[in-house]
């Protein structure tokens, strides 16, 4: 069932959404206000004083502990050491809005799930080609790597029927297009980077370049929308925005040749202070 629907999905074209001008901006420290930017939204994870949206999950800011948050799956907080820190960096538009389209450019990466919070354990997720080649968190668990351009996208899940709604990180129409809503495509996707790479546009949005020493954070939203006030009337349908149901790391994979060279600066290494000690 799930196969099916994900395949007439992944046939219709998305409605390509106006672009605007993607930066990193520092994350600061998390408030759970629901002011300033997408990353501190209030989440309804909440429980007691803990902050349970995206920015307090990766930066363990305030410290979070076991049972801090509603349905930790597995129980894997605090991320100690946490990620991130207040001085690292989110992906956003002017003010700290929601990143508009995004890719990943990879010479070759690893993808993996860190966790999620309160998330729909039957929701799939998995990154998706330019070449429309779709690659799923089972293939990518057991040590499927990426190269190329790629999207991140995340099966949401309807509350009444059960059905999955594709979304992905890309607005790429065509071949190479998973469907999603035009006004909400774009709100499924919380983007970070310990140590950002460059970035660059084309027709379908911001591409980041995942360097040798770089590593980024996705967090995925799995309800039908992605936002208050997008027209979800069924209740536990209207998303928080929180960006924590689903948390996946992105970083680069060492080449053969890096690893070889690594190994032999090592080896002189030792040499040199074994003669040294004689």
């Amino acid at each position: 069932m799930r196969r099916t629907s994900f395949v007439v999905a992944f046939a219709a074209a998305v409605v390509a959404l106006p672009l605007s001008a993607q930066t990193w901006q520092a994350i600061g420290t998390p408030s759970n206000s629901g002011t300033g930017a997408y990353w501190n939204n209030v989440s309804d994870d909440n429980v007691g004083s803990a902050v349970c949206n995206i920015g307090g999950v990766l930066t363990n800011t305030p410290g979070l502990t076991a049972g801090s948050c509603v349905n930790q799956a597995p129980t894997y907080l605090p991320l100690n050491p946490a990620p991130l820190t207040t001085s690292s960096f989110f992906l956003g538009g002017a003010g700290g809005a929601n990143p508009g389209a995004f890719r990943f450019n990879c010479v070759t990466c690893s993808v993996s799930r860190i966790g999620r919070i309160a998330g729909d354990p039957s929701s799939s997720w998995g990154v998706i080609t330019d070449a429309g080649l779709v690659i799923t968190a089972a293939q990518l668990a057991s040590g499927t790597t990426v190269s190329g351009n790629f999207a991140v996208w995340i099966t949401q899940q309807l509350p009444a029927a059960g059905l999955g709604t594709v979304h992905s990180s890309t607005q790429q129409t065509g071949v190479g297009a998973i469907a999603g809503r035009a006004s909400t495509i774009n709100q499924q996707m919380a983007v970070f980077g310990a140590m950002m790479g460059s970035l660059s546009t084309d027709t379908f949005g911001t591409i980041i370049a995942v360097g040798a020493n770089s590593r980024y954070f996705v967090g995925m939203e799995d309800n039908i929308n992605g936002g208050r006030g997008f027209g979800a009337s069924v209740p536990g349908a209207i998303s928080d925005r929180d960006y924590n149901d689903i948390l996946i790391s992105i970083q680069a994979v060492p080449e053969p040749a890096t690893i070889g060279l690594m190994g032999f600066g090592l080896l002189a290494l030792a040499g040199f202070a074994k003669r040294r000690k004689a």
